[in-house]
């Protein structure tokens, strides 16, 4: 855990930040949870407003923690693509990505990404249909005649690289 504060002292001007699991916090408070006593991070800063506080930033990197509550949300992928400078990434790399992340959502900027190096992870606990889901966008993607990316897909990993990038 890191203090949300701490994080913007030595990292507000940074071009590059790779976090692995960490969470950030609003502040010191956390939740147990009743069964398999794991953390439930209540105060967590979500992943969209950790990228409003960091206009800087080029190439980015997370591995989620393994309880990415409040982290990534139904929303992360919806509210990211309404960020100026997530659009503008060079890098965007997640690891661990829970089912919750809207893939559906995501896949349009990724079939209009022409900056961007996109490295998407999920989750060796996602569920059979996400599953599916996930084979969906990407068999969508290989079948398209005319893009600007590269896409290679292994595992439960989704990377696209732009050509510009390649």
């Amino acid at each position: 855990m890191f203090p949300f504060n701490d994080l913007m002292v030595i990292a507000s001007k940074c071009e590059t930040l790779q976090l692995s699991d960490v969470v950030i916090m609003n502040n010191d408070k956390i939740i147990p949870e009743t069964k398999e006593n794991q953390f439930y991070f209540e105060t967590a800063v979500s992943l969209e407003a950790l990228f409003k506080a960091l206009p800087n930033v080029k190439i980015f990197g997370y591995v989620l923690p393994e309880n990415s509550v409040n982290i990534i949300t139904t929303k992360t992928a919806e509210e990211l693509l309404k960020i100026p400078q997530f659009l503008s990434l060079d890098e965007f790399a997640m690891w661990e990505i829970p089912e919750i992340f809207d893939i559906q959502s995501f896949y349009g900027h990724i079939k209009e990404n022409k900056k961007t190096q996109i490295d998407l992870h999920f989750s060796d606990q996602i569920s059979d249909e996400y599953d599916t889901r996930l084979e969906t966008v990407v068999n969508e993607i290989f079948k398209t005649e005319n893009r600007d990316y590269s896409v290679t897909f292994v595992s439960r990993c989704l990377s696209i690289l732009p050509n510009s990038v390649r």
